[in-house]
This record gives structure tokens, sequence and C-alpha cells, in this order.
């Protein structure tokens, strides 16, 4: 009987330290290439706000003032980020022009620096996938869609408003 609980223990002990230790270098790696892929983004989004200052589409280049990884609530590896920018004269009611925008010109990154999408060939890596304002500052949504995982998450938001079906 004491052999059988010794072993028990010893074998819930192994699980758990194996359960331990699998999530955490999974999390490590995980946000490894969160950070890499955030790092892509940024050099992608910063062009497409510098080329809209050079194209006048708005009047002055526009400044980052954060760049976050959106937590992992839609599961993990989603490439998904959060960008918070101070963008002179642009009013709500050009936000959904913003974005469409935003979206033509990182497609056009992409092509040019022959950046794969998980979508298909061809397609944008890259998606702005919301804008809004709080206050002066503006908040964009962009997605890398670099794995299935990113690709199901825009799925989702897809689904979730029916106002972006049919746009990328």
């Amino acid at each position: 009987m004491d052999r059988t609980i010794t072993i028990l223990i010893g074998v819930v002990i192994a699980v758990g330290l194996y359960l331990l230790i699998h999530h955490v270098i999974v999390r490590r790696n995980t946000k490894k290439a969160q950070s890499a892929a955030l790092a892509q983004t940024n050099v992608a989004v910063k062009a497409a706000l510098q080329r809209l200052a050079d194209e006048h589409f708005i009047s002055a280049p526009a400044t980052i003032l954060d760049a976050n990884i959106i937590p992992d609530g839609w599961g993990r590896g989603v490439m998904a980020f959060e960008y918070l920018a101070l963008i002179d004269q642009v009013t709500d009611e050009q936000l959904p022009i913003l974005r469409q925008r935003l979206n033509h010109i990182l497609a056009e990154f992409c092509q040019d620096h022959q950046i794969q999408s998980a979508v298909a060939p061809g397609e944008s890596a890259f998606l702005v996938t919301d804008v809004w304002r709080h206050t002066k500052r503006i908040h964009l949504g962009v997605a890398y869609l670099v794995n299935e995982a990113t690709v199901e998450y825009i799925q989702d938001l897809h689904r979730l408003d029916p106002k972006t079906k049919g746009t990328k």
C-alpha cells in the first residue's frame, strides 16, 4: 500500500512538472515569435504612416506613441497588435477611409518587400482590423497574417462584426 501511494505521488508530480515545463517553454517561444512579428509589423506600419504623410493624405507625419501585442485571449500564437498614434486632422468620419488606405499601402508594402501571407500567395500579410479614436489618439489594430492562428482570429473578427464582411 505504501509503495502504491509513493508511485502514485511520483506520477502526479512528474505529470505536473511536465505540464509546467511544457507551458513555460511554449509561452516563451510564443512571446519570442510575437516580439519578432511586432518588430516586422512596426517597420510596415511606420512605412505606411510615412507614405500617408508623403502623399499628403495626412497633414503631418504620424507619431506612434505605443505598440503592444494584443493579449492571447483569442488563442496562442495570434500575431495581432495595437498601435496608439497621433495623427493630426483626421476626423471620426475619415477613420474608415484611413483604414482602407492603410490596408492598401500595407498590401503594396508586402508586395514590394515580398512578405508572404498565410492567407494565400499574393495576399497582404498585414491587415488593419480596426481603427478608432480615444481623445486625440487613434488606435490601430493590425494583424500580421503569418500563421493559421492569426488567420482564424481575423475570421472570428469578421463573424463578430458583420460590417467587415468582404472588406480587406
